[in-house]
């Protein structure tokens, strides 16, 4: 027990410094900051859900004192509580027979979605998010730097600059939900990878590109897409919720994309390109929602292998 309560301890005040990481402006502080949440999920996942819980504790707390309470809050609702309770869920099993059955990915990938969507409602409450008047201040920001910059000519007005920044704040809720849950599921994947490394994690390995998503998430997304056409702020809610789900539906839609594939020639070239196009473009994104959305409701990956994956 005092072993447990040590790690989660150590783990929690790493995850606080790597937090704290951009206050040094550092090239490495964004990268750091991404996996705050990688300690805690190593503590939950190696050595038990109490010593997850002991490090969001200790983080939270570290950051209060350290910092202030709302980056704590911050720190507590975007990473440790989240990490934490996706450890404990990846430690559950139950006895089938003679086998162990785990907590389904699918569901954990369902409450990562559900988890990012609240840390994000909740900060946003407390930061105090305000549409109309982040639009105004981004414009004004934006005009002053490029008026700034010499190698503008002509410098763009704000009136010609204001319909840009408002098309990206009005995205922004969908956004920033789908780069959390990304961001989430990534700390939980390398703090899986860390633990199976060092022989702690007695969860056996799964193939990523075999997870499911139950019919309940595919009906959140849709009902949360609907409803982020309301006025703010019961839309821009929506919108959390709909960026979260359909970043859980384009993972899922990626996992489909390398199943389909297996057997194809030119496999790995056509991967290569969907992950570039996707990262620097980005609008293969809907595309591969609309895959994930298609599996959940017809098993392409059932229909490809008859019902039994490939070894």
């Amino acid at each position: 027990m005092l072993q447990i309560i040590l790690v989660g301890i150590g783990a929690g005040l790493a995850a606080a410094l790597l937090f704290a990481s951009p206050i040094g402006g550092t090239s490495l502080a964004l990268p750091l900051f991404a996996v705050t949440g990688m300690p805690i999920a190593i503590a939950g996942l190696g050595w038990s859900w109490l010593a997850g819980l002991t490090a969001a504790i200790t983080g939270t707390a570290a950051i209060f004192l350290a910092v202030s309470p709302l980056a704590a809050a911050v720190f507590l609702f975007l990473f440790a509580a989240p990490t934490a309770w996706l450890a404990y869920l990846a430690g559950l099993w139950r006895q089938t027979g003679d086998d162990q059955e785990w907590y389904p990915l699918g569901r954990l990938l369902m409450h990562a979605a559900a988890a990012a969507t609240i840390g994000l409602l909740i900060i946003g409450y407390l930061v105090g998010f305000d549409p109309e008047r982040m639009a105004v201040e981004m414009t004004d920001a934006l005009s002053e730097w490029l008026a700034a910059n010499p190698d503008l000519d002509p410098v763009p007005t704000r009136d010609e600059i204001e319909p840009f920044v408002r098309l990206n704040v009005t995205f922004l809720p969908y956004s920033v939900a789908v780069l959390a849950l990304i961001v989430l599921v990534l700390e939980m994947w390398l703090a899986g990878l860390v633990t199976r490394t060092s022989g702690r994690l007695a969860r056996p390995r799964e193939r990523l590109w075999t997870v499911t998503l139950p019919v309940g998430a595919a009906l959140a997304f849709v009902v949360a897409s609907i409803a982020s056409l309301l006025p703010f702020p019961l839309g821009d809610i929506a919108a959390l919720a709909a960026g979260a789900f359909g970043g859980a539906f384009l993972l899922l839609g990626l996992a489909v994309l390398h199943a389909l594939t297996i057997g194809f020639n030119g496999r790995t070239a056509l991967l290569t390109i969907n992950y570039i196009v996707l990262f620097l473009l980005g609008f293969t994104a809907m595309l591969l929602v609309a895959l994930g959305l298609a599996e959940t409701l017809f098993h392409l990956r059932a229909r490809r292998f008859g019902g039994a994956p490939p070894p």
